[in-house]
């Protein structure tokens, strides 16, 4: 895309269906579903690539649009690794019980 063809309504337009693939995969992650990002991923790479092609008036233009989605994307993040660690926690709980378990009935099937 060249300088002339930036569309600073439809980068916005795309940028907010961005916005809101970020904050339905937040309520996914809260609800404990499935957070399938690859949706996500696409289009923040065709955001990327249309923010390249822009010269730099338009690239002012939209640096607020787009520190905010650095900001909800950082905040995904954390989140994300915030519920990985507690999955991880559980995980091992769950192995650490799964192992007295068997040992408490090879105990006693020895006696």
């Amino acid at each position: 895309m060249s300088p002339e063809q930036f569309k600073p309504d439809q980068f916005k337009k795309d940028l907010k269906r961005v916005l809101s693939l970020i904050r339905t995969g937040q309520r996914y992650l809260d609800d404990g579903k499935v957070v399938e990002l690859s949706a996500l991923e696409n289009r923040i790479a065709d955001l990327c690539d249309q923010a390249r092609a822009m010269g730099t008036e338009q690239r002012r233009e939209v640096a607020p649009l787009l520190a905010a989605l650095t900001d909800e994307l950082g905040q995904f993040e954390t989140n994300m690794q915030q519920e990985h660690s507690d999955i991880q926690r559980q995980l091992r709980g769950i192995s650490n019980t799964t192992q007295a378990t068997n040992a408490y009935a090879q105990a006693a099937r020895t006696k």
